[in-house]
């Protein structure tokens, strides 16, 4: 992974593997952004699956386009979301989109429900509920780097959630967390979530 130390490779294949291994992401669902000890920012291809990340599934994005220096699929397309957030919260060094059960079906359930359980969510640095874009777009990259300036985490709108961390390690320490909030708060509201 050119731009990345050794260190750094090896800490992101572990958490990655450690997000995979504690139900945060599945399959090909679930990406992740980092910046490396350059101040170049890495994220990872499009289908890649983290549980099992290869160097080859990172690439490094050099101002609008990725440099890879072999054949396959580009960035995820939470790619423009990463360096919106990576550009706004200059002390983060991880940016990760889960897509775990519970914090999922908290972005399915609304901003009701997420507002009446700030009391549940206070001790994660801030938690904010993001209408729904269409996933991809500039617009929603604009939307989340906009709540992420304040808080650490962004609930998407019936799609999943977007952390950020001052290292990889960081990032999935605050998505277990999120992941611990909601399951309880499903747990306290009984099978309607409400």
């Amino acid at each position: 992974m050119a731009g990345m130390k050794p260190g750094e490779i090896k800490g992101l294949t572990a958490a990655c593997r450690r997000m995979y291994e504690g139900g945060l992401v599945t399959g090909a669902l679930g990406a992740v952004g980092v910046r490396t000890s350059a101040g170049d920012v890495m994220v990872s291809r499009a289908g890649s699956r983290l549980g099992f990340l290869e160097d080859s599934d990172i690439l490094l994005m050099n101002g609008t386009r990725p440099q890879s220096g072999g054949k396959g699929k580009g960035p995820t397309r939470d790619a423009g979301i990463f360096k919106a957030v990576l550009a706004v919260r200059r002390e983060a060094g991880s940016v990760i989109r889960i897509n775990s059960p519970y914090a999922t079906a908290l972005a399915h359930r609304g901003r009701k429900v997420l507002e009446k359980s700030q009391g549940l969510l206070e001790d994660l640095g801030g938690v904010v509920f993001v209408p729904f874009y269409r996933p991809g777009t500039a617009g929603l990259a604009g939307a989340v780097a906009e709540v992420l300036r304040e808080n650490r985490i962004a609930i998407i709108e019936g799609q999943g959630s977007v952390v950020w961390g001052t290292d990889i390690e960081d990032a999935v320490d605050q998505a277990e967390a999120l992941e611990a909030a909601a399951k309880v708060i499903f747990l306290l509201n009984g099978n309607n979530g409400a």
